[in-house]
């Protein structure tokens, strides 16, 4: 299921250092380029489904102040994602590979998404943070790659998963392709 979001947001600032920058662009043949953003800072984290779309309406906002097309929602793409932070989560990794190397392209015909002529991922964790929703979307927009990706304008649909992890670290997964 395809629908376009717009989701208001209060946002509250946050301390944070990035680490390092993830993200992965890839075509059915394209290698993968691997390295991943990092934040810590103090505070909770509640209600995951409203933190995934309020990261994609962000996604968006930046899109469209570059001139570019609003993504699409895809419900499958999202729960890819999620069951990819989930792994992470439970594994105690951050990698754009599984364990057993598998990419988001492995990940995409194992959760049966086809349709894809371009596929990429955007990943970001973070440990204690209250609003990390803008804190992602602002450490991908400082590093280029990150950028580059979020600010493709071939892609059409997008998901996001977020996950928990037991100590409390959070992990976000964003998926987009061109169909």
């Amino acid at each position: 299921m395809k629908i376009k979001l717009s989701v208001k947001a209060m946002l509250a600032s946050a301390v944070f250092s990035v680490f390092s920058a993830a993200v992965l662009y890839l075509s059915p043949t394209a290698k993968a380029n691997v390295s991943a953003p990092v934040a810590m800072a103090s505070g909770s984290f509640s209600n995951i489904e409203a933190d995934e779309l309020e990261i994609f309406e962000l996604v968006n906002r930046e899109r469209r102040k570059k001139g570019l097309s609003n993504l699409y929602w895809d419900d499958d793409l999202s729960k890819m994602a999620r069951n990819y932070s989930k792994k992470m989560a439970r594994g105690n990794f951050f990698s754009h590979y599984d364990e057993d190397g598998e990419s988001v392209i492995e990940r995409a015909a194992k959760s049966r998404v086809s349709g894809w002529r371009k596929i990429g991922e955007n990943l970001f964790y973070c440990e204690g943070m209250d609003n990390y929703q803008s804190v992602a979307v602002k450490g991908w927009l400082r590093s280029a790659s990150h950028r580059q990706n979020m600010l493709d304008r071939s892609w059409t649909d997008s998901g996001i998963g977020i996950a928990k992890s037991r100590n409390g670290r959070v992990y976000v997964t964003q998926v987009f392709i061109k169909r």
